[in-house]
């Protein structure tokens, strides 16, 4: 259900923003804008998910993406039409709701887990993927339809019902999700960054999943924007789009256990990499609608696979008692490489074409690949 609620923004937000008279590049930022929340909580939201009830967290947090969700349909219903609305509005409201996620996000690293042990956290992991990427091929599809509906602000009512019914769902768990009690020397807000500065994999793997997130951010950054304004998509087109790759996503973060348990972690790694790069250059040369759906759906299979990956090597390396810290660490220096992307993305959409910002999006994220392939190296 959060997933699903998130998933529903990414298609309405930046609709939004271009109904209200933004221009591309401020829809564009639209991405940028819910990612800065991130930097700014998450080593906290981390302290917090491995000091405290990850429960409670959890709950209320998701409560509070169900109130920053109602803020602009709220307004509108008051009086003022959608297309009024302050451009500075509808990023705080997209704020909010990441912000709730940033607690969320935390506290789940830990309670995974804590639930399934670290032997089993890829398998776990895998899994989370998979719903979460179930969230996101039924919220874009839903948002897509009822912008057609009923309109890109009223859909979001909708999303602040996913996250409701998620605050209530979370609250009905009984399992203990912990936290444990830390004893170790690395303790306190920053010790997620030791972890990752002590490991000599981690530093490798940090830094090509940054490198990565900035690259293929491009594309999601712009997708909504490419969609209308390039292939000339309409909203429900474009939620199908969204849907499909999403549905696509499914496939890879299930296959990603497997493959690891074949290939071994390296190996595996160096696949879905290259198979995003392989994946990028096709979506930017995407001729039409149905074949820039076919792309996507491989960047989505590729990215989710590589990402299933990334998380479940980092969160091994971890104590049971760092989960959250080490995984909101992780979290960050994706969003942090990701929100880099954005600004790019927004900036050189300003100068050039949606399809033109592809074109050099996938050349980059192919030099990335082709940087990247001779560090992947797991030790350990």
């Amino acid at each position: 259900m959060d997933s699903m609620a998130g998933g529903l923004s990414l298609v309405v937000l930046p609709w939004i923003v271009l109904d209200a008279g933004g221009s591309r590049s401020l829809a564009g930022a639209a991405f940028l804008i819910a990612t800065i929340p991130y930097l700014a909580l998450g080593l906290h939201a981390g302290e917090l998910g491995d000091r405290h009830r990850r429960q409670p967290i959890m709950v209320w947090a998701a409560a509070l993406q169900a109130a920053a969700a109602a803020v602009l349909p709220a307004i509108v219903a008051l009086g003022p039409a959608a297309r009024v609305l302050p451009i500075a509005l509808i990023f705080a409201a997209g704020m909010g709701v990441t912000a709730g996620r940033v607690f969320v996000d935390a506290a789940a690293f830990g309670a995974t887990a804590r639930l399934v042990g670290d032997s089993h956290f890829v398998e776990g992991q895998a899994n989370l993927s998979l719903v979460w990427s179930l969230g996101f091929l039924i919220g874009p599809a839903l948002g897509g339809g009822l912008i057609g509906l009923v309109g890109a602000v009223e859909a979001l009512w909708v999303e602040a019902a996913g996250f409701a019914v998620a605050a209530a769902l979370l609250a009905s768990i009984r399992s203990d999700l912990g936290p444990e009690h830390d004893t170790g020397p690395s303790s306190g807000v920053l010790s997620g960054l030791e972890v990752v500065a002590r490991d000599r994999s981690l530093r490798r793997l940090t830094s090509v999943s940054m490198a990565w997130n900035l690259t293929v951010n491009i594309f999601y950054a712009l997708m909504v924007v490419f969609l209308r304004t390039e292939l000339h998509a309409s909203a429900p087109a474009a939620g199908r789009m969204l849907a499909i790759g999403g549905a696509a996503g499914l496939a890879g973060g299930a296959f990603a256990p497997l493959a690891r348990h074949r290939l071994g972690a390296t190996a595996a790694l160096r696949l879905g990499i290259v198979g995003s790069a392989t994946a990028a250059v096709a979506l930017a040369l995407a001729p039409g609608l149905g074949a820039a759906t076919v792309a996507f759906a491989g960047l989505e299979i590729t990215g989710l696979f590589f990402i299933t990956l990334v998380i479940g090597e980092r969160q091994t390396r971890a104590a049971p008692a760092q989960q959250a810290r080490v995984g909101i660490t992780g979290r960050m220096a994706a969003l942090l490489a990701a929100s880099i992307g954005a600004v790019a993305a927004s900036a050189l959409v300003a100068v050039l074409s949606a399809g033109d910002v592809f074109a050099v999006a996938a050349a980059a994220t192919v030099g990335v690949a082709a940087v990247s392939v001779p560090l992947l190296r797991l030790e350990g």
